[in-house]
């Protein structure tokens, strides 16, 4: 004889249409249902819909040019240069996990790059490589360090933040340095061609969004990584419940080691397309402010502070919030020195909604 077991949630009892009672999830009929349906089976639908109102807002307060190409590139030019390192913390996060080093590495990797392509001669490309390994090399030093001596990632990350932010600034004394150009290797990797005489389907139009293509190809990897492989299936168990995780045979701390090693080197590569695009390395690039926007892109994204669930796709939209709201508010006249309450307030508001979300959906069962 089987054994039933009854489940938490009470399920919704509804009628057919021959009068029997039947068992289940209510079907949303009114707009209302049908919107908190959509919001509820996607965690990256609230922060969307946040992102498809400011683009309204700045279309409509910039007399249509907001959506111009032109403009267009410059924003999603932000966006991948945010969404990469969002990315790198989401995975992370996932773990319990954080890296607030991110930002040093994306100016130490490619100030070396270039410093090795001019002073010693090496190709771009090939200094390019070493210039990642450095990156990874970065996030395999904090991975030990936070899970072998038991130090809290915080404290880690923050030590190596100063680190290197500290030796690329005195390796020149401060001063940024002109990077080479080696085709085509600076066109597939962030060299703008584009020109207003040129066709919106040349290749030239296509290096004004090289940042976001690249960053956007990355965000469809990892989220088939994560979705789909051990190695996600593994990184989500080490966030949710680390000692079970642990009990059914998981490394936890390899797993947290490799995604400090993702993290530096999404970094790094990140640092290396933006000194590409501008054609100049700068040691001051990597502001933690930087830092602090990534993870708040990955946060309003839909990743949990907390460790064991995240999405990369909403990190990427979460990015685009962001780096929408830097550029439009320029854009429709607000001043600079008020741009980062406008920032703040927006990013608490899509905070809000994303909680709210999360309970409404929870107390309708849909």
């Amino acid at each position: 004889m089987g054994i039933a077991f009854k489940t938490k949630t009470n399920p919704v009892p509804t009628f057919s249409g021959t009068g029997k009672r039947s068992v289940g999830f209510h079907t949303p009929t009114t707009p209302v249902d049908k919107i908190l349906t959509l919001l509820s089976r996607y965690r990256e639908a609230s922060i969307a819909l946040v992102a498809i109102l400011l683009v309204i807002y700045f279309q409509i307060g910039s007399d249509s040019q907001f959506l111009t190409s032109q403009f267009m590139s410059v924003v999603l030019r932000d966006t991948g240069r945010l969404g990469l390192i969002a990315i790198a913390e989401v995975m992370l996060m996932i773990t319990g996990e954080i890296d607030l080093s991110v930002s040093s590495v994306y100016s130490f990797a490619p100030y070396s790059m270039v410093l090795m392509a001019n002073s010693l001669g090496v190709p771009l490309p090939l200094a390019a490589i070493i210039s990642l390994s450095m990156g990874i090399a970065v996030g395999i030093l904090n991975g030990v360090v936070t899970v072998r001596f038991r130090v809290p990632s915080l404290i880690t990350t923050v030590g190596t933040l100063f680190l290197f932010q500290g030796i690329v600034v005195w390796i020149n004394d401060s001063q940024p340095i002109v990077a080479p150009i080696q085709e085509p290797f600076n066109a597939i990797f962030g060299q703008n061609l584009f020109r207003p005489s040129d066709s919106l389907l040349s290749w030239h139009a296509v290096t004004a969004f090289t940042p976001f293509l690249w960053t956007l190809a990355a965000v469809l990897i990892i989220a088939l990584v994560l979705n789909r492989t051990t190695f996600g299936l593994h990184t989500v168990a080490t966030g949710s419940n680390i000692v079970g995780a642990r009990e059914i045979g998981v490394r936890t701390d390899r797993i947290k080691i490799y995604n400090f090693m993702l993290a530096g080197g999404l970094a790094a590569f990140a640092g290396i397309i933006n000194t590409v695009q501008f054609s100049s390395a700068d040691p001051q690039a990597g502001s933690p402010f930087l830092t602090l926007q990534a993870i708040a892109a990955a946060v309003i994204g839909g990743t949990s502070l907390l460790g064991g669930s995240g999405t990369v796709i909403g990190a990427l939209i979460g990015a685009f919030v962001v780096a929408t709201l830097n550029n439009g508010l320029v854009m429709v006249g607000a001043q600079a020195t008020v741009s980062d309450i406008y920032l703040g307030a927006a990013i608490l508001a899509a905070m809000i909604l994303n909680v709210q979300v999360n309970r409404l959906r929870a107390r309708r069962r849909i």
